[in-house]
């Protein structure tokens, strides 16, 4: 049985805890910063690759005229507009890391060790991240409806967007558990992390080719 002393540093743990989440107000975002400012990793796309799919690195339309320039949420789309599916599906059939909406994972543990061979850590919260986003893309998949495609934008090769998905939701997965060893402690950076685990963040597009 706990003694009171014991209890009483439960109680004011417990206090604590309640404090730091009522101070985040998820009615108020945070100032933009940069997510991999607050996570520097190396790119997860190595030079040669997007030579190899640069055909594929389009840039997409700009957001809609009504969107103010200077907000948050068009800072953030700016930053990570939504890159065209076959990019990554190029990625991934050039590795062999994802294909048929299957997860290799011995080629993308030799992948990872090959852009991440520095940080141990690094690979490991990528090999989590991917482990859990291809179960979430192929929950996602099969629930959806029989519905036609929808056609690309003008100019935009038509490629199935789950290759998208993945890797959209890799990176915001690896953002949200950065390793200690690289995470960037700044209270703008810590202030972020705090809104976007606590607070629903919003619906957004994976990251442009030039973020991984």
């Amino acid at each position: 049985m706990l003694s009171k002393s014991q209890l009483l540093l439960l109680v004011v743990g417990f206090c604590l805890n309640a404090a730091v989440s009522a101070d985040v107000d998820c009615s108020k975002r945070p100032s933009f910063v940069n997510p991999k400012t607050c996570c520097p990793m190396p790119d997860f796309v190595t030079a040669e690759l997007k030579q190899k799919c640069i055909k594929f690195d389009m840039t997409p339309p700009p957001p809609p005229d009504g969107e103010a320039s200077g907000s948050f949420e068009s800072k953030r789309r700016h930053h990570h507009p939504h890159p065209p599916p076959c990019f990554f599906s190029c990625i991934f059939n050039e590795t062999g890391i994802y294909q048929n909406r299957k997860l290799d994972e011995a080629k993308l543990n030799a992948y990872l060790q090959e852009v991440f061979e520095d940080s141990s850590d690094l690979q490991t919260t990528a090999t989590q991240a991917f482990t859990t986003c291809a179960t979430k893309v192929a929950d996602f998949e099969a629930n959806l409806p029989p519905r036609p495609a929808p056609s690309p934008p003008p100019g935009f090769p038509m490629c199935p967007h789950d290759a998208g998905h993945l890797m959209g939701c890799v990176f915001r997965n690896m953002m949200k558990n950065c390793p200690d060893s690289i995470r960037n402690d700044s209270q703008q950076c810590t202030d972020m992390k705090e809104f976007f685990t606590k607070c629903k963040p919003p619906r957004g597009p994976p990251p442009s080719a030039e973020d991984m």
